[in-house]
């Protein structure tokens, strides 16, 4: 797959088509219905389920991420060519380096063992790729398609891997990073190209000396971190 040119319908710039799905680069109008389908669909991720975390829970802390991620370019939706205002996933895209959205350890105290496991692998990552700079490495962040809809397993989630690594490339990022937290995006990103760098043993992982996720059960046994290079145009 090759992004040469954006191709404009609808008034919408859709960047790839396949199986009856348009690919686009994300905006704000959909921004409501990413943060619906993003918190739907992290709730049932390894970590968040471990933690107990509701969709509830969650569309705050997603939200957060939404003004960033539908402005900066580099994050894509997927939607249905007979319904175009249907949002069928999402993958939304964030620069490796760029800080997290302000107060979020204050205002989600309960997603402190999550950002300490991810900033574990990061860290790992790092200490391999020193100096890495802003504009260098675009990070695949967070993927999404309804569980229960007629979009599931439309290979919608391993499309959007593709399209997404592909825009970072095209906007000129050198390196594509994700943190996988269960098997299934794991073997997404690996079939998308993706070679891994850092993992985390969830058996291991100790939070304030406590195991917060032991519990979760094979095949989830590992927060990994991919990379995917030569992304340079």
């Amino acid at each position: 797959m090759e992004l040469t040119q954006l191709r404009l319908c609808s008034e919408r710039r859709f960047i790839h088509e396949d199986g009856g799905f348009r690919y686009a680069v994300a905006t704000e109008e959909f921004g409501d219905a990413i943060v619906a389908v993003l918190s739907e669909s992290f709730s049932r991720e390894p970590m968040s389920a471990a933690l107990g975390l509701t969709a509830l829970d969650l569309e705050p802390l997603v939200a957060r991420f939404v003004p960033e991620c539908t402005t900066n370019g580099l994050s894509v939706i997927a939607v249905p060519v007979d319904r175009p205002d249907t949002l069928a996933g999402v993958f939304i895209c964030r620069d490796f380096k760029s800080p997290m959205p302000k107060d979020i350890a204050e205002d989600f105290p309960w997603f402190s063992p999550i950002v300490e496991a991810l900033s574990m692998v990061d860290k790992a990552y790092e200490a391999k790729r020193p100096g890495l700079m802003l504009g260098e490495v675009v990070d695949l962040w967070m993927v999404g398609v309804p569980p229960i809809s007629r979009f599931a397993k439309r290979g919608i989630a391993s499309t959007l891997f593709r399209v997404s690594a592909e825009l970072g490339r095209v906007r000129g990022f050198k390196r594509c990073v994700t943190e996988c937290t269960g098997d299934y995006s794991q073997m997404a990103a690996r079939k998308s190209g993706f070679q891994e760098r850092a993992r985390l043993s969830y058996r291991d992982f100790r939070f304030e000396g406590r195991a917060v996720f032991a519990g979760i059960e094979a095949p989830h046994t590992h927060l990994i971190l991919f990379e995917r290079e030569n992304l340079t145009p």
